[in-house]
């Protein structure tokens, strides 16, 4: 294979990622081809495995132990590719989802709605913030004397009436 026609499955990828319509069938596509590989690479071991099981060397036990270890081993490396072949196909569907989520409307939504969010948070912790402040000083101001409780409220007139006359002066 060429790079040019590297160029151009990129190209081609890329293209049908960006129409909805073509997204999904890009999408099938090179997941079910990958996932039959990854079958086809899978069959292929079993296959494999079972022809080495049989084969016997001078020196293996009497049971067949080192003949089935070494087709395990042998076989390995399909098996490492068949699974690859599946992280793969999932990794198409990772592929698309990402390229969803990263349309610019998306993007603009989800922006706009955590800049609503926070902004409901911020007026939410002020409303709070205020109202624990307006209770702590109506808790803390002191009785005027004639029976008042401590804590009542007062205006800044009360302070100031013919009961209250500043001395001194």
């Amino acid at each position: 294979m060429t790079s040019k026609d590297i160029a151009t499955r990129v190209t081609t990828g890329v293209q049908a990622l960006a129409v909805p319509g073509q997204r999904e069938g890009w999408q099938a596509q090179h997941r079910g081809s990958l996932l039959t590989d990854a079958q086809t690479y899978d069959a292929l071991a079993d296959a494999l495995q079972a022809d080495l099981k049989t084969r016997r060397v001078d020196g293996d036990l009497p049971w067949g132990l080192s003949a089935a270890s070494r087709a395990r081993k042998r076989v390995k490396p399909l098996r490492e590719a068949a699974r690859a072949m599946r992280k793969a196909a999932k990794s198409i569907n990772a592929t698309v989802a990402a390229y969803e989520e990263t349309t610019p409307d998306m993007v603009l939504k989800r922006r706009e709605d955590k800049a609503l969010k926070k902004a409901m948070r911020k007026q939410q912790i002020g409303a709070v913030a205020h109202n624990s402040a307006q209770q702590t000083l109506q808790r803390l101001a002191p009785g005027g004397g004639d029976g008042e409780q401590a804590g009542a409220p007062r205006l800044l007139g009360d302070f100031f009436g013919p009961n209250n006359q500043q001395r001194g002066a």
